[in-house]
């Protein structure tokens, strides 16, 4: 019965609550290593901030999330009706296709899913730009100018997922205004992980659509918070259509907290991760039958070199209570990558001995 679990492969790394239903054992006896979480836990004094609020959930939340937004157009120097805060960058991945002017998607992949449902959802003609396994999956500038023709919608994760690599923003900032035909999504769940800065920093060009995530840093994806900005006139498109009440108070409430008090809890996070991710990108570089993807988020890429698949690599796992990410539903990937996220040293040990003892097993 254990074993039919096991091999369902679900569209996204992270549920925990499902597989410790279905495997019949607690949340607690789990290691979760499939999702791109913080490492570091929820931040200090956000728990007790939802506590001191709870009480104002017996009231409807502000409907455009007013002082969340000036909030976060403060702190990055933009103007308020630049920005537009939602329930987690999710809806905004879906919401942009269907308002955008743009009839057909352009795709750099390997990433995440969700882009390509939207397009095909919005009706728009899906096509792929694949980044090449033999170049690391970097992002060849050259090449991509040369599949814009105008007119697209360009989906960008950067840094990316699940591959980890980033381009610096200047560059892609210079790229976008190179090709004002073309529109470009950029999702930066990820950068705050890495040092670089936003995109919603800089000016913002007319064919920008940026997506900025406060589930992955601080670790809060059930809350449900994401930002989309952009030009002034391009988001009074998307601000006309907007639903009232769009974010609940308990999101509205951690938002503000973490945009006045999350800075120094961003660079504990990318501390831990200079600390700690060389050696645990060493360790499993070592073993025999892996071969780690080079990237700089607190994720990690791998491809399986023999005959085990990322399947079984998983179903092995998972009998060990740990979760990792089968990759092998990433569209341009094989059936023999995975990721990992970083987690407390603990947990990181355990896993290397797993994965030690089944490469061991299956070289």
């Amino acid at each position: 019965m254990e074993s039919s679990v096991i091999n369902a492969q679900g569209a996204h790394g992270g549920d925990i609550l499902s597989m410790a239903k279905q495997l019949g054992c607690g949340v607690g006896d789990l290691i979760d290593m499939s999702s791109n979480l913080t490492p570091l836990g929820m931040p200090r004094g956000l728990r007790e901030a939802l506590i001191d609020r709870l009480p104002e959930i017996s009231f409807l939340p502000e409907s455009g999330s007013e002082n969340l937004v000036r909030l976060f157009a403060r702190k990055y120097g933009c103007d308020p009706r630049q920005v537009l805060a939602g329930n987690g960058t999710t809806e905004f991945i879906y919401a942009v296709p269907a308002g955008v002017r743009s009839r057909r998607a352009l795709i750099v992949a390997p990433t995440y899913g969700d882009y390509q449902t939207a397009g095909d959802w919005a009706g728009l003609e899906v096509e792929f730009f694949f980044l090449k396994p033999e170049e690391n999956f970097a992002l060849d500038f050259n090449r991509l100018s040369a599949r814009l023709t105008g007119g697209e919608l360009v989906f960008l994760c950067n840094p990316n997922n699940p591959t980890g690599r980033v381009v610096p923003t200047k560059e892609l900032l210079a790229f976008i205004l190179a090709h004002p035909a073309s529109e470009f999504l950029i999702d930066e769940s990820y950068l705050p992980f890495v040092e670089e800065p936003t995109l919603a920093g800089f000016p913002l060009p007319a064919n920008l659509l940026l997506l900025c995530s406060s589930s992955k840093i601080y670790g809060i994806p059930g809350l449900r918070l994401g930002f989309l900005v952009a030009s002034e006139e391009k988001m009074a498109r998307f601000a006309a259509r907007r639903k009232p009440w769009d974010v609940n108070r308990m999101a509205q409430v951690a938002g503000e907290y973490l945009l006045e008090h999350g800075d120094a809890y961003i660079q504990s996070v990318r501390d831990f991760l200079a600390q700690a991710r060389p050696g645990f990108v060493a360790r499993i570089a070592a073993l025999p039958g892996v071969r780690v993807i080079p990237g700089s988020t607190n994720f990690i890429l791998c491809r399986l070199t023999g005959s085990l698949t990322a399947g079984q690599l998983r179903e092995a796992m998972l009998g060990l209570r740990i979760m990792i990410r089968d990759c092998s539903n990433f569209t341009g990937l094989d059936a023999h990558y995975f990721r990992v996220s970083l987690q407390e040293p603990g947990r990181n040990e355990r896993f290397l001995a797993a994965l030690a003892g089944i490469l061991g097993e299956k070289p």
